[in-house]
């Protein structure tokens, strides 16, 4: 597999129509650890560069509690590396316990993979802002949407699960709780939402 702009993008769009044979074709690459930090690395650092262009584009402010939480990019980069960790932990982890066969290391491609595919999805809900700006929120959701059905399918393929509603709903709840462990953790080191990057 070619790893050049035009195959990934061809594979994204594979993502949609087959996301479980995409799943197993990524990880028959058998990529080393170094790889798949440096991938997420990458995947995140373009997140947040076009989440910034996009807030400059909008005109968003630097003050106020989105604004504050939003415009700082070491923050941002932070908090979705921290998310995407936990998840792929999660999936590795609670998936195993429920009878799979997953690993960590996959589940950290899997997940990385389909944020990149996020991304390449952010890049259209910017130029469609620009043209019909209402567009670019009907994107926002289809984007949650994909999301979450590939990283249903991708859960069940690493794991060799055949259900994916069981899948769903198991990936809901860890959300949930990896989701209430951060706050529970920003808590802790006396952080609260509002203040984050501010």
């Amino acid at each position: 597999m070619q790893l050049d702009l035009k195959s990934l993008v061809s594979l994204a769009r594979e993502s949609v129509a087959d996301p479980r044979g995409v799943a197993r074709r990524l990880m028959a690459l058998n990529l080393p650890m170094e790889a798949r930090w440096l991938a997420m690395a990458i995947t995140v650092a373009l997140s947040v560069l076009l989440t910034q262009l996009a807030l400059v584009a909008l005109q968003v402010p630097s003050g106020g509690q989105l604004g504050g939480m939003m415009v700082s990019p070491v923050a941002a980069a932070l908090t979705q590396l921290a998310i995407m960790l936990v998840l792929s932990a999660g999936i590795a982890r609670i998936g195993r316990m429920l009878g799979g066969t997953g690993s960590f290391p996959d589940a950290l491609l899997l997940v990385t993979w389909a944020e990149f595919v996020l991304v390449l999805l952010q890049v259209i809900q910017m130029v469609a802002a620009l043209v019909f700006p209402f567009s670019s929120v009907l994107i926002g959701f289809a984007g949650i949407a994909l999301f979450f059905w590939q990283l249903t399918q991708f859960t069940a393929a690493l794991h060799g699960f055949t259900s994916p509603v069981k899948v769903f709903f198991g990936l809901l709840a860890g959300f949930f709780a990896a989701a209430f462990l951060l706050v529970m953790a920003l808590s802790m080191l006396g952080i609260a939402p509002a203040e984050v990057g501010g």
